[in-house]
């Protein structure tokens, strides 16, 4: 009876694949007559090149992802802002992962509101697309339930305009441990460009992180100085008498550290946007948290600093009787 020919695998099979391929024949050449095992040794020498040339193929793969990740985030070092930081973003993740279609949106509660864009298409200057809710099941629900890189055959109608109808891969970008975004992009990427995506998702929630606390700083410093002069009464005449009520600078930065002493660093920030007048969308935003979260640190805030409201809040802090 013929000896029934072994099959070739094809050249796109992974090594998982050819390992088994390999291993089987391996095992048929113990028992085989000589003419077969002769056969089956080309084949094996066959396998064994082919292996070698998809490893050598992987590794140069890995390297040229290593240095687009790198090329990637030092690109995003020197963004001053979240604006500057998502537009950037959306570029390098095109250049990254070798596609032409990129959205980013801000996530609030079970909203995706896209705020960046990008389309390399000659001629095309994109619009952000509208918002849209998002469905159980999703392919967005499930990278957001894995925090992980997830692929989908169908692409929202809201997104459909820019990344076209052909699939996509989307990831979260987590700050401040919380899934705050969403990065869509209008292809269904392969192994190794997921990876990426994934990898760069992760720097990019760090970079929000920073540029967030700058901005913060920024706003801090500008509400301190505010309340400076509204406590020393710098918009009224100077006083010419011989003794000065009003605090020092020391009085009003120990009154600013008794009030922010129970509260942990992210509280004491949504403290000081409380301060400026911010609405919950409008700390979220500068955040980059949801307003759910916004507002569940209020809670604790109030509940910590034995205020009943905001106004309470914004009373407790100008007094100089604190």
């Amino acid at each position: 009876m013929a000896d029934t020919p072994h099959p070739e695998p094809h050249t796109d099979e992974n090594t998982t694949d050819t390992d088994r391929a390999i291993a089987d024949i391996l095992a048929e050449m113990r028992t085989a007559a000589p003419a077969r095992s002769t056969e089956l040794g080309r084949l094996l020498v066959d396998l064994l090149d082919r292996r070698n040339a998809a490893d050598a193929t992987r590794s140069a793969d890995i390297g040229a992802v290593a240095t687009g990740i790198d090329r990637a985030v030092r690109a995003l070092d020197d963004a001053a802002s979240s604006a500057e930081l998502m537009q950037r973003a959306c570029e390098r993740v095109a250049e990254l992962c070798s596609v032409d279609k990129v959205v980013l949106s801000r996530l609030d509660g079970d909203r995706i509101i896209p705020v960046a864009a990008l389309s390399t298409a000659p001629g095309t200057m994109p619009s952000l697309p509208s918002e849209f809710g998002l469905p159980d099941g999703s392919p967005e629900a499930d990278a957001l339930e894995t925090n992980t890189v997830t692929v989908g055959s169908h692409v929202p109608a809201e997104l459909r305009e820019l990344l076209g109808a052909n699939g996509f891969t989307t990831v979260p970008v987590v700050v401040d441990g919380t899934a705050a975004a969403l990065l869509h992009v209008g292809a269904v990427l392969d192994g190794s460009r997921r990876h990426a995506l994934g990898v760069f998702a992760e720097v990019l929630g760090g970079h929000f992180e920073r540029v967030g606390l700058e901005s913060r700083r920024e706003r801090q410093n500008a509400l301190l100085r505010e309340s400076a002069r509204r406590w020393t009464g710098d918009d009224a005449p100077p006083s010419h008498g011989a003794l000065d009520l009003a605090p020092s600078q020391a009085d009003r930065d120990a009154a600013e550290q008794r009030l922010l002493e129970p509260l942990t660093e992210r509280e004491a920030d949504v403290v000081r946007l409380i301060l400026t007048g911010a609405s919950n969308s409008a700390i979220a935003a500068e955040l980059v948290i949801t307003v759910d979260t916004v507002k569940s640190h209020v809670k604790r805030i109030l509940r910590k600093l034995g205020a009943t409201n905001r106004a309470e809040l914004i009373a407790k802090y100008q007094s100089p009787a604190r």
